[in-house]
């Protein structure tokens, strides 16, 4: 089974969680997805009152039975982004992309520096 093409803009709305899975905020963030036949980028910039960059790493995508597909990933800070410090930030994230490839929901656990636990809601921008 080949990749789906899952490249473009998506709409990252995302929901930081304290220990006791209580919404501590929201925020919302331009997600781009850039892939190739063999390798496959994420870039996710948020928006509102803090403004960072980071860039994917290791990414992996998997078919699943359910016709859903799972990609997982690691993430550190884009330094060449003005808002974002080296270092700031390290983590690691995983999203499911629905059948029709037009929405995804998964979660993010971030680390050094940032130590939160986030759920992840993405929904494509324009067509597919």
């Amino acid at each position: 089974m080949s990749a789906p093409d899952l490249s473009g803009a998506w709409a990252l709305h995302g929901e930081t969680l304290g220990p006791d899975g209580e919404v501590l905020y929201d925020w919302d963030a331009d997600l781009a997805i850039t892939q190739t036949d063999a390798s496959i980028g994420v870039a996710i910039e948020t928006n509102g009152f803090k403004s960072s960059r980071s860039l994917s790493f290791a990414e992996k995508l998997t078919a699943l039975p359910s016709g859903e597909w799972h990609l997982r990933y690691g993430y550190e800070p884009d330094a060449d982004h003005a808002g974002t410090t080296p270092g700031q930030f390290f983590g690691l994230s995983q999203l499911t992309f629905a059948p029709d490839l037009q929405t995804a929901q998964g979660s993010s656990c971030n680390y050094n520096g940032r130590y939160v636990v986030i759920r992840l809601s993405a929904t494509r921008r324009g067509a597919a």
